[in-house]
């Protein structure tokens, strides 16, 4: 056993975002991941998004990796005992569905409990259990509304989402570190649990001070688009052939960067003498930091900033990314063969062990992996599988 997981089996009820992310999560650590899918269609994403010529999703593989995929229909009964079978050998149900789908269907965590007393059930949904809000519908977009997040992301005239759907990034991320934890809990105890993400709390916990500053300070935290709060310059700024963003936080890089600029007579000036004084002039400071920026070439603006210590960088466009020095010699993006799509570029696994390899293999195909499962793993004879199959219990 070379992977922290390896041996665990984890049952995959989940789709778009959030659950699909937490599952590949695991599986990069080396669980069995048995994804379960509807016969009929797969999961959502084998048919959303952005398609090739031929209408093969992008998307799908995006979440999807160290999986196996297995079919199976939830209105049979026949499929149903399969179901028990595989909790029995299982550690874990991971699901993201419909907050009481599957307590409609007879597989909630009290019954799940009965099957195998130590399983591990996590739930991610919009809003978590126990609240107002259990049932309501929820995406990506209506949970960032509703925490906040939006409130303080954007520009002053209006909020915004973020691109990539961070509430549903954050709950997968969150939810995986808390199956992690209950494995961990089990093997020291021997108790299962249920484990309750919400999306909604998860976006919640990246406002960093913003509760805070509400209710110790009394002021709403503003929508103050690319600048950073309390500083500036911080903010994108426009040279002859890109765009950069510079951070000067500090006072050091502030008096750095008005020698840079031929303008040390900024530091007698005394509305702009300390941070929160330029902030509050965030307006005049930028327009002459762009007065400055807007001839050069990023290029060189870069190395002047940079040869100063002053935080700065380029703002990447994805080509830019995929050809970056520091994401090739860390091999952040890794590429695996998908049939229709060729070679599928994605990130690596974040964290980098001294000590633990993690492997990829390309996300299944549907079904891809029933007669394994049904036939190695449930003991299902080959007859009784096909009979299975005609049924349309798989």
């Amino acid at each position: 056993m070379n992977k922290p997981l390896e041996g665990i089996r984890v049952i995959e009820f989940t789709h778009v975002v959030s659950g699909p992310f937490c599952g590949m999560l695991l599986g990069d650590l080396g669980a069995e991941m048995i994804k379960v899918e509807n016969p009929s269609t797969g999961e959502y994403t084998r048919t959303a998004g952005a398609k090739t010529p031929d209408g093969i999703s992008l998307w799908y593989p995006a979440f999807n990796r160290n999986k196996k995929s297995i079919t199976l229909n939830l209105k049979d009964e026949k499929a149903k005992e399969l179901l028990k079978k595989l909790v029995k050998d299982s550690d874990v149900l991971l699901e993201n569905f419909r907050p009481g789908l599957l307590e409609e269907m007879g597989f909630g965590y009290e019954e799940l409990k009965k099957i195998n007393p130590q399983i591990i059930v996590a739930s991610i949904s919009g809003f978590g259990k126990n609240g107002p809000y259990e049932k309501k519908t929820a995406f990506d977009m209506t949970t960032a509304a509703m925490s906040g997040f939006m409130a303080v992301n954007g520009l002053p005239d209006i909020p915004m989402k973020t691109g990539p759907a961070v509430s549903d990034f954050l709950a997968g991320l969150y939810g995986a570190l808390a199956i992690v934890s209950a494995v961990r809990y089990r093997d020291m105890t021997g108790k299962g649990q249920f484990i309750d993400v919400s999306m909604m709390d998860s976006a919640m916990s990246v406002l960093e001070s913003a509760f805070a500053e509400l209710t110790i300070l009394k002021r709403e935290p503003q929508r103050i688009g690319n600048r950073r709060p309390n500083n500036s310059p911080s903010t994108v700024f426009k040279a002859s052939d890109d765009f950069i963003y510079i951070a000067a936080l500090f006072q050091k890089h502030w008096e750095s960067l008005t020698k840079l600029m031929a303008r040390e007579d900024l530091l007698n000036v005394a509305k702009y003498k300390t941070m929160q004084d330029r902030y509050l002039c965030a307006d005049e400071i930028e327009a002459i930091v762009a007065d400055w920026v807007k001839d050069k070439t990023a290029g060189e603006v870069l190395a002047a900033l940079e040869g100063a210590l002053i935080p700065c960088a380029r703002v990447n466009r994805l080509q830019s990314v995929l050809d970056d020095p520091n994401v090739k010699a860390r091999n952040s993006i890794v590429e695996f063969d998908y049939p229709g799509l060729g070679k599928y570029p994605v990130a690596a696994f974040t964290p980098r062990f001294s000590e633990i390899q993690v492997d990829m293999t390309r996300p299944p195909l549907l079904g891809e992996h029933s007669k394994e499962i049904y036939c190695g793993l449930l003991g299902c004879s080959e007859e009784e599988y096909e009979q299975l199959i005609k049924t349309k219990s798989i």
